[in-house]
């Protein structure tokens, strides 16, 4: 029952995608090829008043359909952005990581005096500092 609601649910989904983003260039095309065509008619002769408003609903349609276009382009932008930003900031963590590590090494420290070098005798002696004070 769930299923079927969610299939009838996706369907309804990818066929309202379909109608309102699908092809939006062409859309865009179609609108501004029309509303040409009318800006000529006007040129020449005057426009009836059911033109006018099919001109200004084109303009509005235009409107529309531009702004669609512009949330899609910024929308697929900022995914391009994520993944490439999600890739530069995994090297970038690895990078401050493998320095990080390079840094806190110890290769040496000294001990009454002595310098102790290597990582088991260091090991050692910060083991033998802390045990004595704790």
């Amino acid at each position: 029952m769930l299923k079927q609601k969610l299939k009838l649910i996706n369907g309804s989904l990818k066929e309202w995608h379909h109608q309102h983003s699908s092809n939006t260039n062409g859309k865009i095309r179609v609108v501004k090829e029309w509303m040409s065509s009318l800006d000529t008619k006007g040129e020449t002769s005057a426009l009836q008043e059911e033109e006018i408003a099919e001109l200004h609903e084109l303009s509005v349609n235009l409107h529309s359909l531009s702004r669609v276009q512009e949330s899609m382009c910024w929308q697929k932008s900022r995914l391009n952005w994520l993944q490439e930003s999600n890739a530069n900031t995994r090297k970038k963590n690895h990078g401050v990581m493998s320095s990080r590590r390079r840094c806190n090494h110890i290769q040496l420290i000294q001990v009454n005096r002595v310098q102790v070098e290597g990582v088991q005798k260091i090991r050692e002696a910060v083991f033998n500092h802390f045990s004595s004070h704790f």
